[in-house]
């Protein structure tokens, strides 16, 4: 019951008693004064009567008739009786002087007046002749008081009704800045930091009102120290000063992740060297080198951000990393030839007008491709193809010679017309990985990894999807994935019900392209609505570095597919630039962190410390902060210690291809 309903109803309760005690005060007060009336009606009229008698001869019955008679007719008495002194009567009576009942039977047993029969002895001289006997009749009394009291019901009842309407009114105008405060206090579940404006006169709501604003700027202030804290450590760990890319350890990380970890990798690891830059900086002074290696890192993250997963890095001096993920050797040489191709054109063409010179560089390559591959021997094969480059004066970008394994090749119209086959057969199989409760050790999520099988091979996403992109065609093979997901569930969202078990979110990631495609949009909605009875059983992800250029897009799309029960997520949590107050714009669910903060996490406080700062930062935001990526007990439990809401990787289980068998899958 709302405070609004207490009040009116104890307002009524209170008008009621109040009209209720009038009431009752105004009919006892009208019965005596009617009881007092008929009573001295009933005494003057019997002593009038007597005085008639005394001039009639007591043995003249039809004149004492005639007397009664008058009096009696006029209706106002119940009773007259003449009695002589030997006891004879002579009297008449009335049942009802009205035609209908003059009141409710239970409002005349409530009054329920008391009358009583007057007397007046008739004489002739000093003889008694006898008594008379009077009583008024009530009928009229009972209906005057009725009416009377229907009259004050009427009353009240107006009285009441314009009261609670004039309450209404009232606790609506006071209430309003409850209201405000109510919606105030959303918004800031919903990470909106509102302000109220108008500031109430009374003075108990102009202080809550105040205390309010109070907490919203303290919660603000809050929010924005501790998104400041961990952007500055992210910052200072792994972020180089002077480019703002990834620094050494950041760029390690990362690449170590992606090689190290179970799942497969395929890509080209570049090392790009700036030759004699040393003696650049003495020369032309370390300002304008530090305004080079900012134009070349600008020019490498543009380039780079076509390709989803690439990452970039500055090692030391003027040495820089770049990982591509590509599909195949043949694909790895032409990005190293774009990449060269664009550097010599743009960023390291232009001569610098002091000097008259230009910057020579140079870059070596290795194609990566296995499912499990230690860094340092890759990095010591990128370095050797860059020994390799660094012979010849001028610029120079060379791919180490070694071929990798026996896997086989297509060329570009070959890929294109693999990935049009898949497509056209929908021929994508599903996998998908549990993501466990940090709490209960119970099912969370699945997140969905998704490959392809073609002329006896299996192909992952590591080696099909740069190929997807390059094809302009990842929008059409994320609805795919989608709907074979969709599809999955269908079929065995029966047999979960019945099982009675609670129902985890599969988690989709899906590109960029898709995510700044309005016919993507369109597509997915229409999917969504056909598959409505398992649409709210998927969340959609978003890689977080590829935030920066699609914000409104997405907050777009997460609209969209918030209607159907979709929610939304953000993936590799810490690899991005972004300030972290994208989550307090965007309608989100839960995030993800990357895997490469948790590998080796029990030995990396600094991974530690950014991970605690980003728990209480999305816990803040009410959202679920996931962990993936993990393959040690010794990390496992690390992670659990910082308060994350779930976890997910080799540790707990392998991907699963039967969704079946996923559903009831159990941590061992």
């Amino acid at each position: 019951m709302t405070l609004k309903q207490q009040f009116s109803i104890l307002t009524g309760l209170l008008v009621v008693t109040l009209l209720a005690g009038n009431l009752l005060v105004t009919v006892m007060n009208g019965r005596d004064y009617f009881q007092q009336q008929l009573n001295g009606r009933a005494y003057d009229a019997a002593t009038s009567l007597a005085l008639s008698m005394t001039q009639v001869d007591a043995g003249d019955d039809v004149q004492l008739s005639r007397l009664i008679d008058v009096l009696f007719d006029r209706g106002f008495f119940a009773e007259i009786e003449f009695t002589r002194v030997d006891g004879q009567p002579l009297h008449r009576r009335a049942r009802q002087a009205l035609e209908q009942a003059p009141a409710p039977g239970w409002f005349i047993n409530w009054v329920d007046l008391n009358l009583i029969a007057a007397e007046a002895d008739v004489t002739s001289g000093w003889q008694r002749l006898g008594s008379v006997k009077v009583t008024s009749h009530s009928d009229f009394a009972y209906r005057d008081l009725w009416a009377m009291v229907r009259a004050e019901l009427v009353w009240f009842a107006w009285v009441l009704v314009v009261s609670l309407v004039a309450l209404q009114l009232l606790l609506g105008w006071l209430f309003r800045p409850l209201k405000r405060v109510e919606q105030q206090a959303l918004a800031i579940c919903e990470k909106d930091w509102q302000e109220q404006q108008d500031i109430p006169r009374a003075r108990e709501l102009r202080r809550m009102v105040l205390a309010m604003n109070k907490m919203v700027r303290k919660l603000r202030s809050i929010f924005e120290e501790q998104s400041a804290m961990a952007e500055q450590l992210r910052e200072e760990s792994f972020q180089d000063a002077v480019t703002g890319l990834p620094n050494r350890s950041g760029f390690d990380r990362r690449i170590a992740h992606v090689l190290e970890g179970e799942g497969e990798h395929s890509g080209i690891l570049m090392l790009l060297q700036l030759h004699n830059f040393a003696e650049f900086n003495q020369k032309y002074g370390r300002q304008e080198g530090d305004d080079r290696l900012c134009t070349l890192a600008t020019a490498l993250s543009e380039w780079l951000e076509q390709h989803q997963n690439a990452l970039i890095g500055r090692r030391s001096g003027a040495d820089f990393a770049l990982y591509v993920p590509c599909s195949d050797r043949l694909q790895a040489e032409d990005m190293l030839q774009q990449t060269f191709s664009e550097l010599a054109a743009g960023a390291l063409s232009q001569r610098q007008e002091a000097s008259g010179e230009h910057l020579v560089f140079h870059i070596g390559a290795v194609f990566l491709q296995a499912q499990h591959e230690e860094i340092q021997p890759a990095l010591m094969k990128a370095d050797a193809a860059l020994r390799q480059a660094q012979r010849h004066p001028e610029a120079r970008a060379q791919l180490y010679g070694e071929q990798a394994g026996n896997q086989q090749e297509w060329a570009a119209h070959e890929w294109q017309s693999l990935l049009e086959a898949v497509l056209e057969e929908k021929a994508i199989e599903l996998q998908f990985m549990p993501v466990v409760s940090n709490r209960s050790d119970e099912l969370l999520q699945f997140e969905v990894f998704s490959r392809i099988q073609w002329q006896q091979q299996t192909l992952s996403a590591a080696r099909f999807w740069p190929m997807v992109e390059q094809h302009q065609m990842a929008s059409a093979y994320d609805l795919c994935i989608v709907e074979k997901v969709l599809t999955a569930l269908v079929q065995t969202d029966q047999n979960l019900l019945e099982s009675g078990k609670s129902k985890p979110r599969y988690c989709i990631n899906i590109s960029p392209a898709s995510v700044m495609d309005e016919h993507f949009h369109q597509k997915l909605t229409e999917l969504l609505s056909q598959y409505r009875d398992v649409a709210a059983m998927i969340a959609l992800e978003i890689p977080e570095f590829a935030l920066a250029n699609m914000e409104s897009a997405l907050a777009r799309l997460a609209l969209l597919v918030n209607a159907h029960g979709v929610t939304v997520g953000i993936d590799q949590v810490g690899t991005g630039s972004m300030a972290f107050a994208y989550l307090q714009r965007l309608p989100l669910d839960y995030v993800r962190i990357d895997g490469s903060f948790n590998r080796g996490l029990h030995k990396a406080q600094d991974h530690k410390f950014f991970i605690q700062s980003m728990v209480q930062i999305a816990h803040n935001l009410d959202l679920l902060v996931l962990g993936e990526g993990l393959e040690e007990n010794s990390d496992v439990e690390t992670l659990r210690s910082t308060g994350v809401d779930g976890m997910s990787g080799y540790f707990f289980s392998k991907p699963m291809a039967d969704l079946a068998q996923a559903q009831s899958w159990k941590m061992s």
